[in-house]
């Protein structure tokens, strides 16, 4: 925890820099003279000059549009796929050698009081909760995204005033400023998700019968501390944060290499592309971080008694105790089940909603 409050300030001294140096990029004569091709009907591209305006308002705009188009996204795919991520926890909340199939741990949820309903655990807390979180992460990613790539690349790429050569590609400077923007966007949304994850989940798994009766109590067991177990900031981060770069580093591949070229040639399917990129991407997010998910889980729902002191070391030699190296993709597949179609749509409707707050 010390270490991440001690790199905060480190994030927003870059922040600051490159700033400053995008502001006096995009000012700059050599700025002015780029040009963007707009294709026209299939004729021969016009050349237009590119916006402008400040690097820096133009960030901010677009992050606070981003923040908008990303929440609303968020809160319709958490509504569709619910299910799937409280079979996720059940199954990674068993303790010992044994593992609930996709079926039993149905089942297990099913026989409550409640029935079916329980599948929904937490929607209402899972909503609230993710919008302004998912908000967060994707409008600082955006803003850093636009600030940093110009900034790297007038200093390090092609675009470099005192040599005609640079050392590092264009593209190789793109991919580190979206790993590095994706980075930032979690690593300060990550202490806002925490809270309600911890709520949703002790309502997944059966601890309270409802929202009101799980505030009220972890209030008056814990307090504030309830709401923040043991290690749970630092795996919260651990996982989010390669979560984060894997799946947008692959979403804005596909995007960039097959989304945007066939959209020219089909623009009426866009919403499937978008939905094939967005699965895609976080298929392959989820599934590398399927372990980290495992921890998360138990320092989130076990450890508010202090059964592994917070430590993200000792629960996981803990789940490797159990069930040795299998044991850490427990509920990988719910978790697949939930995070391919929830990220299909969450990035339709993220696009969606780009397009139509007119998010450049």
């Amino acid at each position: 925890m010390k270490a991440i409050l001690t790199s905060l300030p480190l994030f927003l001294l870059l922040l600051a820099q490159t700033s400053n140096a995008s502001n006096r990029f995009a000012t700059s004569p050599k700025c002015h003279t780029l040009l963007k091709l707009v294709p026209r009907g299939g004729k021969t591209s016009t050349a237009q000059p590119l916006d402008k305006k400040p690097a820096a308002l133009s960030a901010i705009t677009e992050g606070l549009k981003n923040t908008l188009a990303s929440g609303l996204a968020a809160a319709c795919s958490k509504t569709i796929l619910a299910p799937f991520d409280t079979i996720k926890t059940v199954q990674q909340d068993v303790k010992g050698g044994t593992s609930l199939t996709l079926v039993q741990a149905a089942r297990k949820i099913c026989a409550r009081p409640g029935g079916v309903s329980n599948l929904y655990a937490g929607l209402g807390v899972s909503v609230l909760g993710s919008m302004p979180s998912v908000g967060l992460y994707f409008g600082v990613y955006s803003y850093c995204k636009r600030i940093i790539s110009p900034f790297f690349i007038t200093c390090f790429g092609s675009e470099r005033s005192d040599s005609k050569t640079s050392w590092c590609s264009d593209n190789a400077l793109q991919t580190f400023s979206i790993a590095l923007s994706a980075a930032i966007g979690n690593t300060i949304a990550s202490f806002s998700r925490v809270p309600y994850e911890v709520v949703k989940q002790s309502l997944q798994t059966g601890q309270y019968s409802s929202t009101l009766e799980a505030l009220s109590k972890m209030w008056r067991m814990g307090g504030m501390r309830s709401f923040f177990p043991l290690g749970s900031i630092s795996i919260q981060m651990v996982r989010d944060i390669p979560y984060a770069i894997f799946t947008l580093l692959s979403y804005e591949y596909i995007k960039e290499n097959w989304v945007l070229k066939m959209s020219v040639e089909d623009p009426n399917n866009r919403w499937l592309r978008d939905m094939i990129a967005g699965a895609t991407a976080g298929g392959i997010g989820s599934y590398l971080t399927n372990p980290f998910d495992v921890i998360k889980t138990r320092l989130q729902t076990t450890d508010v008694s202090g059964v592994y002191g917070g430590s993200i070391t000792k629960c996981a030699m803990s789940v490797l105790e159990e069930g040795g190296p299998a044991a850490f993709l427990r509920g990988s597949v719910p978790r697949l089940m939930h995070k391919i179609p929830a990220n299909g749509a969450f990035f339709v409707f993220y696009e969606f909603f780009r397009r139509l707050l007119h998010v450049e």
